[in-house]
């Protein structure tokens, strides 16, 4: 059976700074129609960031929409003033980490919930970090902090409820996969 659906039409209902709301009319794969509710996002790129004592840094901010502090591995949206996603990063390690990293690695691109967003994450890894001497100012309307794990901490934190971030969750396991099985063994 072929499960595309096709378009029929598309209402723009919101369009803002980040993201875009439209609802659109599908034909679904019996010949009925349906809608769907699409949120268009601008793509961001995010990063595994590990210091020299196997440890990864991760952001404590505030997240309205859960009206809860979360701890998030940093990340940020590719701006057009970025030459790519990577560029993005590196900006983003500066502002958030106050960071520079030597060693990158692309790691996958993925999408944060292909049900209703085309929302597009860039996730790299990153070691041998400096501190920057020229550390980039934070957005006007962020505000955070930064942390370091082991593993285990981070094992304990999601036990206990304390990271509810898919990219962070998604990242984690990653980084426990290539500590594994060695696979970010740099040439």
């Amino acid at each position: 059976m072929d499960l595309t659906e096709t378009e029929i039409s598309t209402k723009q209902i919101f369009s803002g700074r980040i993201v875009d709301l439209s609802v659109k009319t599908i034909r679904l794969p019996n010949g009925e129609t349906a809608t769907r509710e699409v949120v268009k996002h601008q793509p961001a790129a995010a990063a595994i960031a590990v210091n020299n004592k196997q440890e990864m840094l991760l952001v404590e901010q505030w997240r309205e929409p859960i009206k809860e502090l979360t701890l998030e591995i940093p990340a940020g949206l590719i701006d057009k003033k970025d030459a790519s996603p990577l560029d993005a990063m590196k900006r983003e390690l500066n502002e958030e980490g106050g960071y520079h990293a030597d060693y990158w690695e692309p790691i996958t691109e993925f999408y944060s919930s292909p049900g209703f967003t085309d929302e597009k994450l860039y996730l790299f890894y990153c070691d041998t970090l400096t501190k920057v001497t020229d550390k980039l100012p934070l957005d006007d309307d962020e505000f955070l902090t930064g942390h370091w794990y082991n593993l285990e901490e981070l094992k304990r934190l999601i036990s206990q409820g304390k990271i509810v971030d898919a990219k962070t969750l998604y990242a984690m396991s990653v980084w426990e996969n290539m500590l594994l099985t060695g696979a970010n063994t740099k040439e």
